[in-house]
């Protein structure tokens, strides 16, 4: 199960803001999320190499699918964490949370991707409980 996603994110230096565009795939793979992407400038310009973050589904507090505006807009998947750290290697992510820009195209994949997680995640805690 995986679905594409991009975002963007500003970086400021002094008095210079800097705007930057990160494309990627977001994958549901063995227990764990898997993001692959590349940064980008905004003329387009590949400002990294293709890069890899994975996270136990066990670290993540919340999923969820916002849907856009419009009718024709798409939405944003936003993914939280248990805690802050668990995010930080990951560009853009701001305390402990990712909130990825979904097209309208994958609207409909994003929904069932954030329920098919949100299922998976509410029975591992409920074996978890059982289990103790």
């Amino acid at each position: 199960m995986s679905i594409p996603f991009n975002y963007s994110m500003y970086e400021t230096e002094d008095v210079k803001v800097e705007v930057k565009e990160v494309k990627g795939i977001l994958s549901f793979l063995d227990g764990e999320l898997l993001f692959e992407y590349k940064v980008y400038d905004m003329m387009g310009n590949g400002l990294s190499n293709l890069s890899k973050f994975s996270i136990q589904l066990d670290h993540i507090k919340k999923i969820q699918y916002k849907k856009g505006l419009l009718f024709f807009t798409g939405g944003k998947l936003i993914i939280e964490a248990n805690q802050w750290a668990f995010f930080e290697p990951l560009p853009g992510s701001e305390q402990g949370k990712i909130k990825l820009n979904i097209k309208r195209n994958d609207k409909n994949e994003a929904i069932r991707f954030s329920t098919k997680l949100n299922l998976y995640m509410s029975q591992k805690r409920l074996g978890d409980m059982e289990g103790e």
